[in-house]
């Protein structure tokens, strides 16, 4: 498919309603094989060998409709699970099949970091990143300014698999939720590579733009607002963090 196809599929393509309820106990291994029988089906039944083949993009799109509402009906479920990772793995997937994803798919990111584990407190997490569970990344678009507190001091952290993303406030050590900074998680971690650069941008960054965090705030006016990075407080801040993280690094008998 060129590139010019492929930017017109994303255009002007709207996914079909295809009704689709899968029998099995969620996250069981039936369940997972239920998924890929029913998306090699649907791929089938709307397979095209001329001009663009969406298949894939319907298929994928009607199988991520029933893992949400499974997801949402059973939220503690996943906790814990021998199938957790499978479960990610197998969303992501989908979404990287799709041209496009829909304003439902990109809020549902929110649904999903909930499941990354990270502590409520930022001593917690420096733990975890000096065992190399977590690791201190750019902040840039997370110090925003807000009422309730001083957004020079956010600092972000994402999981090892690039997947789930959180934002504590360095002076406090609470986490940060609100819309404006907040954490999100990743369908498409960003990589140096080519074609993991794309995907992140496609499937994280575009959506983000588009419609933001959450549909508390837009994108626009987030990024209105002042923005406290670079500030003398935020650079003194993070090489405070990086320091203390160093040190904890040095001294990783703990970790398990």
């Amino acid at each position: 498919m060129s590139i010019y196809g492929y930017h017109r599929l994303e255009k002007d393509f709207v996914y079909p309603v295809v009704p689709i309820a899968i029998k099995a106990d969620f996250l069981s291994e039936a369940y997972f094989s239920e998924l890929s029988e029913r998306y090699e089906q649907i791929r089938s039944e709307h397979r095209k060998w001329y001009i663009f083949d969406t298949s894939k993009a319907i298929a994928s799109h009607a199988i991520l409709t029933p893992i949400m509402r499974d997801l949402v009906e059973n939220q503690e479920l996943l906790n814990g699970h021998k199938q957790f990772d499978l479960f990610f793995e197998t969303f992501d997937q989908h979404v990287k099949q799709l041209p496009y994803i829909t304003e439902e798919i990109h809020y549902f990111r929110n649904d999903l970091n909930r499941y990354g584990g990270a502590p409520e407190q930022l001593e917690e997490m420096i733990e975890l990143v000096a065992c190399g569970k977590w690791q201190l990344f750019s902040a840039r678009y997370h110090r925003y300014e807000v009422s309730q507190y001083d957004a020079a001091y956010n600092v972000k952290f994402i999981s090892s698999n690039g997947r789930f993303e959180v934002v504590y406030h360095a002076e406090t050590g609470q986490m940060v939720n609100d819309p404006v900074n907040m954490g999100t998680y990743n369908y498409a971690p960003g990589s140096i590579h080519p074609w993991k650069y794309y995907q992140h941008h496609k499937y994280d960054k575009v959506p983000w733009k588009r419609w933001g965090n959450t549909d508390q705030i837009s994108y626009k006016e987030i990024t209105k607002k002042q923005s406290r990075h670079s500030s003398t407080e935020q650079k003194k801040s993070t090489e405070e963090l990086h320091n203390l993280i160093k040190n904890k690094m040095s001294d990783s008998q703990k970790c398990r």
